[in-house]
């Protein structure tokens, strides 16, 4: 009965929200798509369960025997490179009693588990379960870790929890016309940077998507270089585009940015000699992880990637405050939904629609 409840209750808010409005007569989602617990449930399984999802470079894994662990939306993964050379991914969840069989990343024969000591090779079969005993109905073959389908796009590593009916490519069609794979895949990674925001995932992404709206206000450092009044947003299937070009020559920004992103999560920056690609992660209804991966030309010298990575970290402590105060104020009785400014904020109601379709759809 409760379960009905929470489904009904996540119904009554999708229907606050119409998908089919035009941006000048539109409102924005109501708070609870923000603040519920209902909402976010949803979101995990409707959602990101079901989609494809950034993990991080697959340069980490050159050689035979390496592995990298990573978690994302509650599952645990690892990732190999076996010892024929393929990338594998699998549950990072030994199929005795459930530990983690690795954790960090390194270069191994096989996996061990650090609880009971069951052993699985980089292929994800099992190689030994010690002091198990006579077993009826067990069958090696069948105990080996689960696996998690995998892809490479772009020299980047990704992941679907569900049955994927399209490949990362086919997800984001016309995506290659703004970012070329084979350009970002010659780039150098060179740091993972994480912040705990005290906010619903959407908050960021709202953020990100609101034209520079914000950009004037809140980050006079970055607007300073950017030509904001040329400032162009493009709505595309499953993704949309932000480009601005530079007031003049910058030497962290050089002739403009590309700012991508790609439903529902993951934001990529490019601009001159960099790439930062931001990965949201919720951690609640009023939580979330951001996590930045820098990566950067082969060309760039360090005092070059110093000064950029600290530009950056200003950008973000500056969004993480707004994003916070957003997310305070979601809670209030004092606001229920907002207005989308037409000329700017395309990018945050084509995101909202999508969401819309992808719960209304999958319930």
């Amino acid at each position: 009965m409760n379960e009905l409840l929470n489904h009904l209750h996540m119904l009554k808010s999708l229907e606050d929200f119409d998908p089919n409005q035009e941006i000048e007569y539109s409102w924005t989602p109501p708070s609870s798509w923000y603040i519920d617990e209902d909402f976010h449930q949803a979101e995990l399984e409707r959602l990101f369960h079901q989609h494809w999802l950034y993990l991080g470079p697959a340069a980490e894994l050159k050689e035979p025997g390496d592995y990298v662990t990573y978690e994302l939306v509650g599952q645990p993964v690892v990732v190999t490179r076996d010892s024929e050379g393929t990338l594998r991914a699998f549950y990072n969840v030994c199929r005795h009693h459930a530990a983690c069989v690795a954790s960090g990343k390194g270069n191994a024969e096989v996996l061990t588990c650090p609880y009971h000591g069951w052993a699985y090779r980089l292929d994800g079969s099992l190689r030994r379960a010690p002091r198990l005993g006579k077993l009826e109905n067990f069958n090696v073959a069948e105990f080996g870790l689960n696996p998690v389908h995998l892809e490479v796009w772009g020299g980047l590593l990704w992941v679907h929890f569900g049955q994927p009916k399209k490949t990362v490519a086919e997800t984001y069609p016309g995506l290659t016309n703004y970012l070329d794979p084979e350009d970002l895949a010659g780039l150098r990674f060179v740091q993972r940077r994480e912040y705990p925001l005290a906010c619903n995932w959407k908050v960021f992404v709202d953020n990100y998507l609101d034209g520079g709206y914000h950009v004037e206000y809140l980050h006079p450092n970055l607007a300073a270089g950017l030509d904001l009044e040329n400032y162009e947003t493009v709505i595309e299937e499953n993704f949309s585009i932000q480009r601005c070009r530079t007031a003049e020559e910058d030497q962290r920004l050089g002739a403009g940015a590309v700012y991508a992103y790609l439903y529902p999560n993951v934001m990529f920056n490019r601009y001159g000699e960099i790439l930062d690609i931001n990965l949201v992660l919720p951690d609640g209804p009023d939580r979330c992880l951001v996590v930045f991966d820098y990566y950067f030309s082969p060309r760039c010298e360090a005092g070059f990637i110093e000064k950029a990575l600290s530009d950056s970290h200003q950008v973000q402590l500056e969004d993480v405050g707004i994003c916070e105060s957003v997310q305070r104020g979601l809670k209030s009785k004092g606001y229920d939904k907002g207005r989308y400014a037409p000329r700017i904020e395309q990018g945050e109601l084509h995101f909202a629609k999508l969401l819309y379709r992808s719960l209304a759809e999958n319930h």
